[in-house]
């Protein structure tokens, strides 16, 4: 029996015409959100439209060697005063008050834009094999559910759904480490019961540019302040087994609409990991995605794929008009 997987992603509601790319969230936010805008240019640099294009992924992107040197500029401890102990953190302080700032309201803003996208349109209605088909859909957006009338019990809003209470889940796809390797030098690691003066002293001694205690903090702060933006793709695959684990007769899968972004790969391959030799489908805007599309399949052995266009399969029953004899 033949059972079908839909696995949608952001272009299947740009083709019903959502205006849902990140280059629609950026210019919203600049006519509701300018100061958000303003603060994430102070933080990361100027943040510029190809900054905003890849919005989740440019989360990432974080200078934080020269964002944590910049406030630890600002916030150097006073070494002639009594208390100088005390002043250590205030860099380290300030690298985690702006960093969570900006990401709290980053997160309410994109909340209160998905919540205000306009509803896809009919005309733009495409084929869907509906009967004996599940979906997992990476839009927070009800497009399944309201112009398809697809029941939600078929339906795994994988990273939340307006419908539902809880917050988003967006983010990028480096954990601390790997954030920590591309933006540090390693550092051997200072000897326990040292105070405040003789760790500045160790990280003085052991660093090129004679790197302070209150640097050093402030860089790791950074460091983890970007790392709390992480999608936690492992845990959501975990908290979502027992409907993955529904996968294993699936006989076709078709992905429209997904950019196949680092982000979202590993969803991909763990569902390939559990399907049988199954037929697989990918939607391609002009080409746009032909060499991930390759690239996946090549690298999850993957040979049974073809690559469509969205638009080669609107439903045309829908266009024609019917007129009434005279």
């Amino acid at each position: 029996m033949t059972k079908h997987l839909y696995i949608i992603g952001n272009g299947f509601d740009l083709h019903h015409e959502i205006n849902s790319s990140y280059k629609d969230f950026h210019e919203w936010m600049y006519e509701n959100n300018p100061d958000v805008i303003e603060k994430a240019d102070e933080i990361y640099g100027i943040c510029d439209d190809e900054w905003w294009s890849d919005f989740e992924n440019q989360l990432a992107s974080l200078d934080t060697v020269r964002y944590s040197s910049e406030i630890a500029f600002e916030n150097q401890p006073d070494l002639a005063s009594d208390h100088c102990d005390r002043t250590w953190n205030d860099a380290q302080i300030e690298v985690e008050n702006q960093l969570e700032e900006l990401y709290s309201d980053l997160r309410k803003c994109f909340h209160e834009w998905i919540m205000q996208l306009k509803s896809p349109l009919e005309s733009r209605k495409i084929d869907l094999i509906i009967p004996d088909s599940v979906f997992i859909n990476f839009n927070y957006t009800k497009t399944l559910e309201n112009l398809y009338g697809i029941n939600q019990h078929n339906i795994l809003h994988i990273h939340g759904c307006v419908d539902e209470d809880e917050d988003f889940i967006l983010g990028h796809g480096k954990g601390y480490e790997e954030l920590k390797s591309i933006n540090t030098v390693d550092l051997p690691e200072p000897p326990e019961d040292l105070s405040a003066e003789e760790l500045s002293e160790f990280y003085e001694e052991h660093t090129s540019d004679g790197q302070m205690l209150h640097e050093q903090l402030a860089e790791d702060a950074a460091i983890s302040g970007v790392a709390s933006q992480r999608k936690p793709v492992e845990e959501i695959i975990k908290k979502h087994s027992q409907f993955f684990n529904t996968l294993a007769k699936i006989t076709n899968i078709h992905v429209y609409g997904l950019s196949l972004s680092e982000i979202d790969v590993p969803y991909l391959q763990h569902i390939s990991s559990i399907v049988g030799p199954a037929k697989w489908e990918f939607s391609d805007y002009k080409g746009t995605n032909s060499f991930k599309i390759k690239r996946f399949c090549e690298n999850n052995n993957i040979h049974n794929y073809n690559v469509i266009e969205l638009e080669s399969i609107i439903d045309t029953a829908q266009l024609k008009i019917p007129f009434p004899d005279l």
